[in-house]
């Protein structure tokens, strides 16, 4: 078995792969992943074969690993470790200090046996399809693309990693992005964009005015179903949650290697924006 960086020709496995994983959250597909971050997939080969592939970001200090899987017929042999392995070092190589991931809970002992540690639970909650509450008035402003720079400076100090770029992509597919903005500067932000059975809300993140931006979302949904992921160490974002209807339905594990740097604030995360990219 060899571990390489994927080719051309890998492209259609791959993304058959990424698509047929097994989560309760809507994928982001590969060519999304692989422009977010070109030499972020690495792909096994066994006979020349491709079997599995890992996918991950680098955020600076912070590395992400986003999808690790490997095809049915060839799990149990150290495919999947050596995929994460390769994976960890390469991020470490590139500067990263913490590498985080989203797991599921089958997965964590395979995690644990790489040196990952589990840090909280990710709940996955949904609310079904209902009248949308009165907005709670704030100071909000819609997010314009001149905004990315400093909102991904405010999540930078919770997230724990330089997310630009993926705030960059998510901004043009995201009919839902407010800022919670006044004279002392960023408070918060939250992006919500369609998928394929509902809206999905995240990132989402803030230091105040969590609930007017939850209403201005759901304001703008209507009478659509919504989920999100929320760190389970979040209790205002789970009051706030469950105030407005949200229930948990599936649940993974947040795990960490490395120090402690790149963990971030996870009280400040209200959403994550999805398991792929944190």
């Amino acid at each position: 078995m060899h571990v390489r960086p994927l080719r051309p020709e890998d492209t259609a496995f791959a993304a058959r792969l990424c698509d047929d994983k097994g989560r309760a959250f809507p994928a982001l597909n590969l060519q999304t992943l692989m422009a977010l971050e070109p030499k972020g997939c690495f792909v096994a080969e066994d006979g020349g074969e491709p079997i599995g592939l890992v996918t991950f970001l680098a955020y600076g200090k912070l590395g992400w690993i986003g999808n690790v899987v490997v095809s049915s017929e060839h799990r149990g042999r150290g495919c999947g470790r050596a995929l994460l392995d390769a994976a960890v070092s390469y991020l470490l190589d590139r500067g990263a200090r913490t590498v985080g991931l989203d797991a599921t809970l089958q997965a964590v002992p395979f995690c644990r046996r790489s040196r990952f540690y589990a840090a909280f639970e990710v709940l996955h909650m949904r609310r079904a399809a209902q009248q949308p509450p009165q907005p709670v008035h704030d100071a909000l402003v819609p997010m314009q693309p001149r905004d990315v720079h400093s909102v991904a400076m405010f999540d930078w100090a919770h997230f724990g990693g330089r997310r630009q770029r993926v705030l960059r992509h998510l901004l043009p597919h995201s009919p839902v992005a407010v800022v919670a903005q006044d004279a002392t500067g960023v408070g918060g932000y939250l992006m919500a964009r369609p998928g394929t059975s509902g809206w999905i809300i995240g990132p989402w993140v803030c230091v105040r005015s969590a609930e007017a931006l939850l209403t201005a979302a759901l304001d703008h949904i209507k009478e659509e179903p919504v989920i999100l992921a929320v760190p389970k160490v979040n209790e205002d974002a789970l009051h706030v949650l469950c105030t407005y209807g949200f229930r948990v339905f599936y649940r993974e594990m947040r795990m960490y290697y490395g120090d402690q740097e790149g963990c971030g604030h996870p009280q400040r995360i209200y959403a994550i924006a999805c398991p792929e990219v944190g």
